[in-house]
């Protein structure tokens, strides 16, 4: 043993005592490069550009190349671009317009398309979109006084700069214009009704007088009125509006990012009912159509109240007649009879016999998925009931104070009913037909509508990130308790989250419940 244990020395000793030559060392690999410089880049610079007052350069997302002006006045995009190029040899065209770097003018009114051939004879087209201030449309907007009244119009115009995403066919609109709201006019950021002088088209909405401008000064994501419309569009609720966020400036200055919208009307492209004339009131006209609110705070001329309490107001005829008044009163009171009478649930002579239930449960989704604040018993309630027609809900209206942005009710929480156990649903819930169509309905949305919200939380995260910016540069709360919010979160990419978390916690808790 001791023998061949002295071999094994012997013979480590002798491999150990080879040349070094004999030993191959590791190869370097050298690291691999790799050249990401685009093959083009783009700058307007000032010195080639007399109407903009600093170098912009354009950001790269995959084809698409985007700049932004500094600022929320209208500045031409007659522009001049530069560009340096990754191989020197390329040939830039716009239209088989051969384009020289720093010479060649173009117009970015809407985007342009720049096509990059290579020495080797590749193609490839990157479209360039230049914008002023934020990308979204401003509204330019000079007043003869100050604004100071949701009472009184103020006369003035607008100029409506599309920043090339919309077309429109009048730019400048004489108009009038007042605030509006309720809680919300009190805050430092105010909305505003617009009425213009004759009936125009606004960013491809129909053609109407009167608009809305929300400010969503409470709402730190800017988007919940934006997202709920979205919903009540998926259900085809009855006369869902459409949200379009725009940047207002008001005689110069920077107000922040509004949402603009529909006036509730009738109208053929809004609440599309028959419009009651004052003479209308025999019994083959005086059915319909009316828009009633049920409306707690009780300031409206024309109201009245259910035998229930119910306060109504009538919106629409504007200056309703003595006989139309009388007729709406007993069509609802006569609806609240039948819901709360021991047949209620019959086909024929229950509540079926005077509302909609399709309309009645789409408004209720949307509003119970958000635990719209107002909508349990409060306000923005809107009703209509059009000539030989039943009374039916719409459109879902106002929810700055949904999806769990209030901090003095139980509708802070994703869990627990909310709009369900109001006046009118409550008994309606007691029907099993009422609840197995509102079961169907609520599976439909879950697969359609549902997916389609969170993806649009997403995608307008991401457009409104320079709009947001500017907004909250503005006014500055994103660190600051704003009522009623219930949780202060210090940055807008954490509010949108927190509207996410909320509705997902929310779609859960109701579909286990319902």
């Amino acid at each position: 043993m001791k023998k061949s244990l002295t071999y094994v020395c012997l013979l480590l000793l002798v491999i150990g005592c080879k040349k070094d030559s004999t030993i191959t060392p590791p190869v370097d690999t050298p690291p691999v490069v790799v050249d990401n410089t685009p093959p083009i880049t783009l700058t307007a610079e000032v010195k080639n550009n007399s109407k903009i007052f600093t170098d912009i350069t354009l950001t790269q997302e995959g084809d698409i190349l985007k700049g932004y002006t500094t600022g929320p006045a209208s500045i031409s995009r007659q522009l001049v671009l530069t560009f340096k190029l990754k191989d020197a040899a390329s040939v830039v065209k716009v239209k088989d317009v051969v384009q020289a770097s720093g010479v060649t003018l173009n117009d970015f009114t809407k985007p342009v398309v720049y096509t990059v051939t290579d020495s080797k004879g590749a193609s490839k087209d990157y479209t360039v979109g230049i914008y002023n201030f934020t990308g979204l449309p401003i509204f330019n907007i000079t007043t003869a006084a100050p604004v100071v009244s949701k009472v009184d119009y103020v006369a003035g115009s607008i100029n409506i700069n599309t920043n090339g995403l919309y077309d429109q066919e009048t730019n400048d609109i004489k108009l009038q214009i007042k605030g509006r709201g309720n809680s919300t006019w009190g805050m430092p950021k105010k909305p505003y009704r617009l009425k213009f002088d004759s009936k125009a088209k606004v960013l491809g909405l129909a053609s109407a007088k009167n608009w809305v401008l929300l400010a969503n000064y409470t709402d730190k994501t800017l988007m919940r009125n934006y997202i709920a419309d979205g919903i009540a569009q998926s259900l085809s609720s009855d006369f869902a509006p459409h949200g379009i966020f725009v940047e207002v400036v008001m005689n110069g200055e920077y107000q922040g990012t509004y949402m603009l919208t529909e006036q509730v009307e009738v109208n053929a492209a809004r609440v599309n009912i028959t419009e009651l004339k004052p003479a209308d009131n025999g019994a083959s006209v005086i059915t319909g159509g009316y828009l009633l609110e049920l409306d707690q705070r009780k300031q409206d001329p024309y109201l009245f109240a259910t035998n229930g309490g119910i306060p109504f107001t009538i919106k629409s005829p504007d200056v309703p007649s003595d006989a139309q008044t009388a007729y709406i009163k007993g069509y609802i009171q006569d609806t609240e009879s039948a819901i709360f009478a021991a047949n209620f649930a019959d086909l024929v002579n229950g509540y079926a016999k005077y509302i909609n239930s399709d309309s009645f449960i789409n408004w209720f989704l949307v509003n119970e998925l958000f635990k719209n604040q107002d909508a349990a018993n409060f306000s923005s309630m809107y009703y209509y009931k059009d000539r030989g027609g039943k009374l039916g809900m719409g459109p879902a209206w106002d929810f700055d104070l949904g999806a769990g942005n209030v901090d003095y009710s139980d509708a802070t929480k994703p869990e627990g009913w909310w709009v369900k156990d109001g006046p009118w649903f409550k008994r309606l819930f007691q029907d099993p037909a009422f609840l197995t169509k509102v079961r169907t309905r609520w599976q439909f949305l879950k697969a359609n509508g549902i997916p389609a919200m969170y993806k649009s939380i997403d995608d307008s995260q991401a457009y409104l990130t320079l709009p947001a910016q500017e907004n909250f540069t503005k006014w500055d709360i994103l660190n600051k308790y704003v009522w009623p919010n219930p949780v202060v979160l210090g940055t807008y990419p954490r509010e949108v989250a927190q509207l996410k978390y909320w509705l997902t916690q929310r779609v859960a808790w109701i579909d286990s419940n319902l």
